[in-house]
């Protein structure tokens, strides 16, 4: 089948109905990733990267790079939270990308930051998911060192927020579906630039061009209900071509009729924004050093 240019298509985008050729194919992802990041390119603006060494972010990475400015300085943050055999390999092909793209990196260590390995914190928090526990520290490390930026990119693609959506909305989560889509007081302002990009059209992208990256998923991915809610999106979209883009089109047109805004305390242990007196950081770690005495 021909591209819409004439040229030889190689991949079919069953939401559009049409084939596109490679050079089409990615030039419609940074395109829509130029249209949701342009407004925020200004000169001597500083922007953070959330990278991971998995394909999303480091698309991410190379496409806000090669769209960027001289102007706009850019760093990438990589968390590194001692996934026993998963974690080092991604931090090796994080450096050489780094290195390739002449981007800065910052690798921050979660036992150094808080004394304990994710996997080590998992062990002692069993009656909580991993994927959870992961995110609340991965959340805070990557707001405390963007705070000297006027941005943080998080390489969330249009299944992530299809799958954040239809899960708050699922579990009647009220303030997750209000504070999604929009800035909360005290945080770095995130962009999400591929959150009009479809996940199979990032692994295109990277694979087309040449991008090395981690493709085994952590080993704690398949028991969080976000897996199972992947699954269930990945069904709706094979019955309805183009569902994703209806979920989130349908929720950003809903979040600009809320007007709610809830008050934010900061935490009294370490100034974290939060809506009680401690932020889930510290009443993880205090839980942790319960359960440590406890075992003593």
């Amino acid at each position: 089948m021909k591209c819409k240019c004439g040229n030889e298509g190689i991949y079919y985008q069953a939401y559009s109905n049409k084939y596109l050729c490679e050079n089409c194919f990615k030039e419609e992802v940074e395109r829509r990733v130029k249209k949701v990041v342009k407004p925020y390119m200004k000169r001597g603006v500083k922007i953070n990267i959330g990278i991971s060494g998995g394909k999303d972010s480091l698309v991410m990475a190379h496409i806000l790079n090669k769209l960027s400015y001289p102007e706009v300085k850019l760093r990438c943050i990589f968390i590194h939270e001692d996934i026993e055999g998963f974690r080092d390999k991604a931090l090796r092909i994080v450096k050489k990308f780094c290195e390739k793209e002449g981007l800065e990196l910052k690798v921050i260590y979660l036992k150094e930051e808080f004394n304990y390995t994710l996997d080590e914190m998992i062990t002692l928090l069993k009656e909580y998911k991993p994927c959870s526990i992961c995110a609340v520290f991965r959340r805070y490390l990557l707001n405390k060192y963007s705070k000297d930026s006027d941005y943080l990119a998080i390489g969330h693609n249009l299944d992530d927020h299809a799958q954040t959506i239809l899960m708050n909305y699922i579990e009647g989560n009220i303030k997750n579906i209000i504070y999604f889509g929009k800035d909360a007081e005290g945080f770095v302002k995130r962009i999400k630039p591929l959150k009009y990009v479809p996940e199979e059209e990032v692994k295109f992208y990277a694979d087309l061009v040449k991008l090395e990256y981690q493709k085994e998923p952590c080993p704690y991915s398949s028991l969080s209900y976000r897996h199972k809610m992947k699954e269930i999106i990945k069904l709706l979209e094979k019955m309805k071509p183009g569902v994703r883009f209806s979920i989130v089109r349908g929720y950003e047109k809903l979040i600009k009729l809320i007007n709610y805004e809830e008050k934010i305390n900061r935490c009294k242990k370490c100034n974290y924004p939060c809506s009680g007196e401690l932020c889930k950081v510290c009443q993880y770690l205090e839980l942790i050093k319960e359960r440590m005495k406890n075992e003593l």
